[in-house]
């Protein structure tokens, strides 16, 4: 499964569910079946060492885009990373995602004029990014988005899935 997988089907049909369960998300009570990485069962920390990008964006509207990648990092990652390897994952993913002209800027919020709707969804999938997961799960990224920033997100998901050791899963 390496490399860009989709999870196709109707409104309501449970795609958001399914990942849920693959990313270990979800109350595995009631569910049967097996979840296997690379075929094996999943470690516990398994779903410390994935990215999630939940539907709706979840961000801070009063943050700029770096900020939020930076609490992001900072909230997650290892007190022993060293600031400098922090500013450099921060750094990359803003480049990777074409985030380098409003990376100052804040989000914004329903009273504060911030970046646009596709600038947020990449702000988000960065603030999971910036975590480098071996796997990376978008629930639905493009719902609700204007066509130009549904291709922009795209077109972004695109060129990061050049790492080859990265699986995104929509």
């Amino acid at each position: 499964m390496k490399g860009m997988n989709a999870i196709l089907g109707p409104s309501g049909c449970g795609k958001s569910s399914l990942l849920d369960v693959l990313a270990d998300r979800k109350d595995p009570n009631g569910l049967s079946g097996l979840v296997q990485v690379d075929g094996a069962p999943r470690h516990p920390s398994f779903k410390y060492t994935v990215g999630y990008v939940v539907q709706e964006d979840i961000c801070s509207g009063t943050l700029t885009v770096r900020e939020n990648l930076w609490f992001s990092i900072n909230l997650r990652m290892s007190k022993e990373v060293l600031t400098t390897e922090k500013n450099d994952h921060v750094a990359r993913v803003i480049k990777e995602l074409g985030l380098e002209a409003c990376a100052d800027t804040r989000v914004g919020t329903e009273f504060l004029r911030g970046v646009s709707g596709g600038e947020k969804k990449r702000t988000c999938i960065g603030m999971e990014l910036v975590l480098s997961p071996k796997i990376l799960f978008l629930d639905e990224p493009t719902t609700g988005k204007p066509i130009y920033a549904t291709h922009k997100a795209c077109t972004v998901v695109f060129k990061v899935n050049v790492d080859p050791s990265l699986i995104i899963i929509i």
